[in-house]
């Protein structure tokens, strides 16, 4: 992996609020991410009560992606990629925080002709909030125009707040311009990458997918990390029953079980 940041990266995310790292998977490293994710969702999928789709029924929404979460629960082998404190520590020091835990991470397969993805930003679903939540989406197909690649507003981190998330759903991919109506003359930037190539992406950065207009599935694995002191707002979102139950506002998320801290400054990593 490279794991190597310049200042002038660092500088380029807090501006714009995204980075791409278009050599992150070197050599045999793409592969090796790509078995360890077909395998881990295949055995995900065949659970009677897998969350391998999108939440609610809504026809539309389901066929956005397909999404596995939390494989780093059933697989050795994705937990053993994702929890190297080497990648930690690029998350913290884009984000500018001392530490990151991992809150989840999912898989993310758009099929042939799957709907877009609706401009959304993503920390206002989390149990927690904070200007310095932050996602590592990898690419483990090409990603391009045709096949849904994502889409940025460079920028909207630092207007956005904490109340609107937008919708994911059919009422329309520009949905969130009608709360943040300064956004529609942003000129979006649309990030092709390799296979193999990384964006860090921050947790309030306006952010969507085109559709998957081929015949072939678009694969895309994300990270979702957390501030190592963030603090549980009520919420459940995707946390696991037994951490919620324990839970009250106000509380540090800091369940070592569930919620892993990959690293920190303050630690041994």
């Amino acid at each position: 992996m490279n794991t190597q940041l310049t200042s002038d990266q660092i500088e380029f995310y807090c501006e714009n609020g995204f980075l791409i790292i278009d050599d992150f998977l070197i050599g045999s490293e793409l592969s090796l991410w790509q078995d360890a994710v077909d395998e881990a969702v295949a055995q995900h999928v065949s659970c009677p009560d897998a969350f391998h789709n999108q939440k609610g029924e809504d026809n539309y929404y389901k066929n956005v992606f397909v999404q596995c979460v939390n494989l780093w629960k059933t697989s050795e082998k994705i937990k053993q990629l994702i929890l190297d404190p080497d990648l930690g520590r690029l998350a913290a020091d884009l984000a500018g925080t001392s530490g990151v835990r991992l809150y989840h991470d999912h898989a993310m397969v758009k099929q042939p002709w799957a709907n877009p993805t609706n401009f959304h930003v993503d920390n206002p679903y989390d149990p927690f909030y904070s200007h310095q939540a932050i996602m590592f989406w990898v690419a483990l197909d090409d990603a391009t125009i045709q096949n849904g690649c994502l889409y940025f507003l460079p920028g909207t981190h630092k207007t956005s707040n904490f109340e609107v998330g937008g919708n994911l759903g059919q009422v329309g991919i520009g949905e969130l311009f009608h709360e943040y109506p300064e956004w529609i003359e942003i000129e979006p930037y649309a990030a092709e990458m390799k296979a193999g190539a990384g964006v860090f992406i921050s947790g309030m950065l306006a952010h969507a997918a085109g559709p998957n207009m081929t015949t072939h599935p678009r694969r895309a694995f994300a990270m979702l990390f957390m501030p190592e002191d963030a603090i549980f707002n009520g919420k459940k979102s995707a946390l696991p029953d037994e951490v919620f139950a324990k839970l009250k506002a106000g509380d540090m998320l800091a369940d070592d079980e569930h919620l892993p801290l990959v690293f920190s400054y303050q630690g041994d990593n």
